[in-house]
């Protein structure tokens, strides 16, 4: 039985009452179609990236011209008119959703999102477990919500909860392309007296749910999305740092640690093995750092909206590769923008810095 995550009311530390358990190898082979939603597939189809909101009660304070829910909404009108083609098809939010919520927050917030019409993916990062709501009210929003893709088998032996695969199809309804959502834990809780302190990580029988969902959809190419990176991604940017041949294109900044688990999960061959070629994280607000290594592209989400922190980057301040040079003062903040060029197993990544200052609304792109 998967490790579901318990009711948590904001405090300092929260202790679980139930053990990770031993990780079991993927059993669930019978039921893969239950994990599988669909999205119709075209060239350059186009995902945004949204990661750490922290919607909570002081989201929705303001008007359309102040606060977080509208900073939110301009993000989204301006990534969907910057999109090939002008059209957002897909967003994927990538945890930390909510954080000190209550049951009206999240009402607000499925409310707000599916206000767009755009169909949406989402899955838990840690801060998503410290809210006023039970887990399992949580989750049954979200698989009714309009325009929601959000599933997850109960009882099941994949590891956590938010574990889903969305298969972009063409007319005949032959896959081309896989977008896996994962879910990487909250804290790793080695027992019920254990305070967790450890962030989790991704566990062998969701890396081979993911390969068997592959391998049902002919081995396509395909994109991960989750909250908390892993320990591989610090030894890819050292790797970065030492101008190692085997990493190419790293950009973007870098203002903090990456907030991965102790564990290693030797997620990179796995990947490799169901036919990644991109991986997607949140959960560090002051990190878009992007890297390719080994045929994948690991990177960052740029943290979208304003509650609780996010970085500044000063004028004159140089992105990883030495390429971009901040010309004003801008906040780390906005939305990430993936396009899927073709079944080919190409994409590209563009990263909204979207401001909004004196001299009126700035928005960069920039182009990965």
């Amino acid at each position: 039985m998967k490790n579901k995550f318990l009711l948590l009311i904001p405090a300092i530390f929260a202790v679980s009452l139930t053990s990770c358990g031993q990780t079991v190898s993927y059993k669930s082979g019978d039921n893969y179609k239950n994990y599988i939603r669909e999205l119709n597939f075209h060239n350059n189809f186009n995902i945004l990236q949204l990661t750490d909101i922290h919607w909570n009660g002081g989201t929705q304070v303001g008007d359309n011209t102040y606060g977080s829910e509208s900073y939110l909404k301009k993000v989204i009108e301006e990534a969907s008119k910057h999109s090939k083609g002008g059209k957002l098809d897909l967003i994927e939010i990538t945890g930390d959703t909510f954080m000190l919520a209550n049951a009206s927050h999240v009402t607000a917030f499925i409310n707000f999102i599916s206000s767009f019409n755009i169909p949406y993916a989402i899955i838990w990062g840690n801060h998503d477990r410290e809210n006023s709501f039970n887990p399992n009210w949580l989750s049954d929003q979200f698989r009714h919500a309009p325009n929601c893709l959000y599933t997850e088998i109960d009882n099941d032996d994949v590891y956590e909860r938010s574990n889903y695969v969305i298969n972009l199809v063409d007319q005949s309804k032959t896959v081309k392309w896989q977008i896996f959502n994962v879910d990487s834990g909250s804290s790793l809780r080695k027992g019920a007296f254990d305070l967790g302190l450890s962030y989790d990580y991704i566990h062998q029988d969701q890396l081979e749910w993911m390969k068997y969902q592959n391998e049902k959809a002919n081995n396509v190419p395909a994109i991960a999305y989750y909250h908390i990176a892993q320990k591989e991604v610090e030894e890819i940017y050292d790797m970065a740092q030492k101008n190692d041949a085997k990493v190419t294109k790293s950009k973007f900044f870098k203002l903090e640690g990456f907030g991965i688990s102790d564990n290693a999960s030797n997620i990179h061959m796995n990947l490799k093995s169901s036919n990644v070629k991109g991986v997607f994280m949140g959960h560090a607000h002051s990190i878009d750092w992007t890297a390719t290594y080994d045929g994948i592209t690991y990177g960052f989400g740029v943290k979208s909206g304003t509650e609780l922190y996010y970085a500044s980057l000063n004028s004159g301040m140089k992105d990883e590769s030495k390429t971009i040079t901040i010309d004003k003062d801008i906040e780390l903040i906005g939305a990430s923008l993936v396009s899927i060029t073709d079944d080919s197993g190409d994409f590209t990544i563009e990263h909204l810095y979207y401001n909004e200052l004196m001299e009126g609304d700035d928005v960069r792109w920039y182009v990965y």
